[in-house]
């Protein structure tokens, strides 16, 4: 079993310094070398495209891991990202659109606290890996990561949902995860289902540092920003059940402007048969509402689809998100 560990920064890849965490790259030989202390087994090669604390995350580290990962992908049994956790969801969904099913799996792993520490999953985390990658015949792109109190989880990677805030716990949408590694061995979930995208991304796009993508996050009170011409696309989340301020004036002069730059505008959350009578305005307004799909996995969707030029970006955004989010 040979396997190619990406060391890519982040908690994992960091430690403790006069009471500050921050990246150090001896941290990566530590990582393999506790597995290895443990009992694990397997032949590791190690490269580090960049070392960065996952907050300081843009656009142009998703292409550096690309390339990475594309020129070794075919060399090993397997593929190990260690990320941090912050923007762990946007790399994953990023490797997961443009790798597909690939036969050679790979899992993103990262840590709640530097590996010195004894509350950190780091190792489980790593260690899921590598036994999940062990257990064969699983395409495509996962994250392994352990929560505390239960074993550690398998996800397809385009399925996580944000963080809470002040939580490290990492859930699929709907609570649907792939499987979990139970004493060393993988578990597939009864419930877990999938389909693929009517469309598949077969270019990688060159990402700037800056997204061409507005996300927007609904709040009480809320104030609309300006559009411009640089801007080819908006998701906004919605609240809970699907619902935004319809009936704000604000919302509707957003939604007019961006017809008259012909911005097309999604929003995430709304599921069918939760009714309200504020949703009666989304097609008024001219808002697409998308079927289940995290709003990361829909932004970075939207952002390859927009780097890639697509000519409509409605209709080629709806229908590669109407199957499902792999």
């Amino acid at each position: 079993m040979k396997i190619l560990v990406v060391f890519t920064g982040g908690t994992i890849g960091s430690c403790y310094n006069d009471g500050v965490i921050s990246p150090d790259s001896s941290t990566r030989y530590k990582l393999i070398e506790m597995y290895k202390q443990n009992g694990g087994y397997a032949e590791f090669d190690a490269i580090s495209p960049y070392t960065v604390l996952s907050e300081n995350l843009n656009g142009e580290y998703f292409n550096s891991l690309y390339n990475s990962v594309k020129e070794n992908i075919n060399n090993y049994d397997g593929i190990i990202v260690t990320h941090g956790t912050d923007t762990l969801q946007y790399t994953s969904a990023v490797l997961s659109y443009m790798f597909g099913l690939c036969n050679t799996p790979i899992v993103l792993v990262s840590a709640n606290y530097p590996l010195e520490s004894e509350k950190s999953n780091g190792l489980e985390n790593f260690s899921a890996a590598v036994d999940f990658i062990k257990s064969g015949n699983n395409k495509g792109v996962f994250v392994a990561y352990k929560n505390n109190g239960e074993h550690a989880n398998i996800h397809r990677a385009s399925r996580l949902q944000k963080h809470l805030a002040y939580s490290d716990k990492i859930e699929s949408v709907n609570n649907i995860y792939y499987g979990e590694i139970i004493n060393g061995n993988f578990i597939k979930n009864i419930n877990y289902t999938e389909k693929q995208d009517e469309i598949k991304f077969e270019n990688m796009p060159v990402f700037k540092s800056t997204s061409p993508v507005l996300k927007i996050t609904p709040y009480v009170g809320m104030a609309y920003p300006q559009l411009n011409k640089n801007i080819k696309a908006v998701l906004t989340e919605s609240y809970h059940s699907g619902t935004v301020n319809t009936a704000s004036k604000d919302l509707e002069k957003f939604c007019n402007t961006a017809k008259q730059f012909n911005i097309p505008v999604f929003l995430t959350g709304s599921e069918a048969g939760f009714f309200y009578e504020s949703k009666e305005l989304y097609s008024k307004l001219g808002i697409q509402v998308l079927p289940t799909v995290t709003p990361i996995s829909a932004y970075i969707k939207l952002w390859i689809l927009c780097e890639n030029n697509a000519k409509d970006i409605y209709k080629a955004f709806s229908k590669s998100i109407g199957g499902d989010i792999l």
